[in-house]
């Protein structure tokens, strides 16, 4: 099984030089001689963010990768839906493996429309079996368009928080029932109001790990089933 896992760029950045990128430099005037500047502050998006949001995420990877039986079953990829500060320069979605530069800028809600990022995230997408969406809501509403027209060629979970401004409105969507409201989960060890999804992804990939490869098949399979799955276990 190939399984996608999509996160957002957001918490403290490791790699903390004096002046990073700002918005003023993402004019083209600017921000390749800025990306350059800042090369040697490097580090891989997987590594780069700090937090309860991000270390979870990456702490669950590590949980599927290290078993030997799991990781012969399935291939992971962790994916951030930018091509954003990417040392290189390159224009292909960041993966975690590639280096970032940091920089200091609030998201901004709706930028997608501006780029070719939603054919590039859908493109990705359509190459797995099982994708995971742990995207905060500034990202994630710029794809719901295109994430809808994906509802049926692949298995999205969404891992949302309830407070999000579209909930009310998937009552009527056809995500309504790939989307997992992750503050069912608030009572389980390690999950609080900062860190919903990324704690319940490692939760899953921990009970993955005990129990084995069927974990991802039985959510794939009813998403829902998510939370019964990590409440039950130990």
């Amino acid at each position: 099984m190939k399984i996608l896992v999509l996160s957002s760029y957001t918490g403290d950045q490791r790699s903390k030089p004096p002046n990073p990128i700002t918005r003023a430099d993402l004019c083209p005037a600017h921000y390749e001689r800025r990306v350059e500047e800042l090369t040697d502050y490097g580090v891989p998006a997987g590594k780069m963010f700090l937090g309860p949001y991000a270390c979870p995420i990456r702490a669950g990877l590590r949980k599927i990768r290290e078993h030997e039986q799991l990781k012969s079953q399935i291939e992971i990829n962790h994916y951030f839906p930018t091509t954003c500060y990417r040392v290189d320069l390159q224009e292909d979605l960041v993966h975690e493996d590639d280096k970032i530069v940091p920089f200091d800028i609030e998201p901004r809600s709706g930028s997608y429309d501006e780029t070719d990022i939603s054919g590039r995230v859908q493109a990705l997408i359509e190459r797995y079996d099982l994708v995971f969406s742990l995207l905060k809501e500034y990202d994630f509403l710029p794809l719901e368009c295109m994430f809808e027209s994906l509802y049926k060629k692949v298995t999205l979970i969404f891992l949302v928080a309830k407070s999000w401004k579209p909930a009310d409105g998937w009552k009527r969507s056809v995500l309504k029932s790939r989307c997992v409201f992750v503050h069912q989960v608030r009572h389980i060890d390690g999950v609080s109001n900062y860190n919903y999804q990324g704690a319940v992804f490692r939760k899953l990939c921990e009970v993955a790990r005990c129990e084995g490869f069927e974990v991802f098949e039985q959510v794939k399979q009813d998403p829902q089933s998510l939370i019964e799955i990590i409440q039950s276990s130990p």
